[in-house]
């Protein structure tokens, strides 16, 4: 199931279980407050009743108890102490032909005594009637009820006075006034309540679901474009990028992570590309400069001085070791080494190198500036690469002289390697850091280094979280490595 069609589907059953709860439950709480202002509109009916009988006993006549039945629907019955009924509505015995008169108050019950009871009506000849039910029947009683307001009994009627008789003989009776709480107008609102939810429900679940398709839709059309733009990225085309959508959300965020990992991609692929090209280019050459001595030695074996051939191969292989020795360092991915951890005094790696090649007869004078203690975060082998390649190529383009200087500047250390040779021009400082780059004056690389030199050189300064950059100087050429120094040694 795509994920469209699932969340409308979710939203459509979530909002189906939502509004049938909210149906159930509001329709329980209408009906508990229906019957409650029924059965409260009843008991006033009933107290009506009783104050009619009140009223009539003390001389208000028949005519109290002509209206004390507002309504002609009304359900009511009068029992007597002994538990005949007095009067009772006509249309009671014909819903159940088979009724009783209900129980009378019980003997020596107060003046103010109510009663909340049931009663079902059973219609024998039509059970499928709305009124066979249970009905909630409210009770209470009267007392000192003169005789010619009671008798005769069993009288079916619509009023408590009509089938009265004449004056009838003296006595007093205590009656009971029973009425029935009728459920009609509680059962039509429910009724309206049902039929108008079970239309708009339906029609609001499928709304719900449509909403939730055209939302969803709409969500997802960034992510099918990241997924169309992810299917066009191959091996030749990494430099395509999915498009990163206005809003500031989640997809917006996973478009940027997206081509943060497609830069990273292309990143890795660029480098691999470049050690291919590098390893291939630079390969060539000692390669088949070793080839060639050998077949010409091996064509003529008798006329070849073989200590010769063996000392230029031995050239060509310790060449091929120090280009394939760079092109692995600079192949390692930043990011997959450890950060350096070690403690190094700079000052003392430049104090070595200086006097290693103050050994080297022939070359320019190396000569060294030292402020003090130099102390520094690093590996001590790659910061000696670091001066050993800056102090190879300042010798190799060097007239007389090179000078190495260390100090501390705002926190860091400064090391400078200068030479007089013929210096780098201002628009090649940043080209001279290139792989295998090649410059036109004297500075060109000559056969004595692999080409990658300062390129390493400038790799592993930024591994130390420093720089390396050419700056100007009055005669020759001037390289300024600037690395983090420790400000407990500093």
């Amino acid at each position: 199931m795509s994920v469209r069609r699932g969340a409308a589907l979710s939203a459509a059953l979530l909002c189906a279980v939502v509004f049938t709860l909210g149906w159930l439950g509001t329709r329980q709480f209408l009906s508990k407050q229906l019957t409650d202002n029924a059965t409260n509109a009843t008991r006033a009916e009933l107290d009506r009743m009783a104050d009619a009988y009140r009223v009539a006993s003390l001389g208000g006549g028949r005519a109290a108890l002509a209206t004390a039945i507002p309504s002609g629907d009304a359900v009511f019955e009068v029992v007597a102490d002994s538990g005949r009924a007095v009067v009772s509505s006509a249309n009671l015995r014909h819903w159940d032909p088979s009724w009783t008169p209900l129980p009378p108050a019980p003997a020596g019950a107060p003046a103010d005594w109510t009663t909340t009871t049931s009663g079902t009506l059973r219609p024998g000849e039509h059970p499928q009637w709305r009124e066979y039910r249970t009905y909630t029947v409210l009770g209470r009683v009267v007392d000192d009820v003169p005789a010619d307001l009671v008798e005769p009994f069993g009288r079916e009627e619509s009023t408590l006075d009509a089938g009265l008789g004449g004056a009838g003989p003296v006595g007093h009776h205590r009656l009971t006034l029973y009425l029935f709480v009728l459920p009609w107008d509680t059962l039509r609102t429910l009724s309206a309540f049902d039929n108008t939810l079970a239309f708009f429900i339906p029609l609001a679940v499928l709304l719900a679901a449509l909403v939730a398709w055209l939302a969803t839709g709409r969500a997802l059309r960034p992510v099918e474009a990241i997924r169309r733009e992810l299917a066009e990225v191959s091996e030749s085309q990494l430099d395509r990028r999915v498009p990163v959508p206005r809003s500031r959300d989640e997809l917006a965020r996973l478009a940027r992570t997206t081509n943060a990992t497609l830069d990273r991609l292309q990143h890795a692929h660029d480098q691999q590309e470049r050690f291919v090209a590098d390893a291939s280019h630079e390969l060539r050459s000692p390669l088949a400069n070793l080839r060639t001595g050998l077949e010409v030695a091996l064509t003529h074996p008798d006329r070849v001085d073989w200590p010769a051939v063996a000392h230029r191969s031995l050239l060509d292989v310790q060449r091929l070791q120090r280009i394939t020795a760079d092109l692995l360092q600079l192949a390692v991915d930043p990011a997959e080494v450890a950060a350096p951890s070690g403690v190094v005094d700079l000052a003392e790696v430049v104090r070595e190198q200086v006097a290693e090649r103050a050994l080297v007869p022939g070359g320019p004078v190396v000569r060294s500036v030292v402020d003090g203690p130099a102390v520094v975060t690093g590996e001590p082998v790659r910061l000696e690469r670091l001066l050993r390649n800056l102090l190879d190529n300042a010798v190799r383009h060097a007239r007389t002289s090179v000078t190495v200087r260390l100090r501390h500047s705002a926190g860091e250390v400064v090391l400078e390697v200068i030479d007089d040779g013929p210096g780098i021009p201002a628009e090649d400082r940043e080209r001279v850091f290139d792989r295998f780059a090649r410059l036109d004056d004297a500075r060109a690389r000559d056969a004595g280094g692999s080409g990658l030199g300062l390129t390493i050189a400038r790799d592993i300064a930024t591994r130390h979280g420093g720089s390396l950059r050419v700056a100007d100087s009055e005669q020759g050429a001037r390289l300024v490595a600037r690395l983090p120094g420790r400000g407990d040694h500093t």
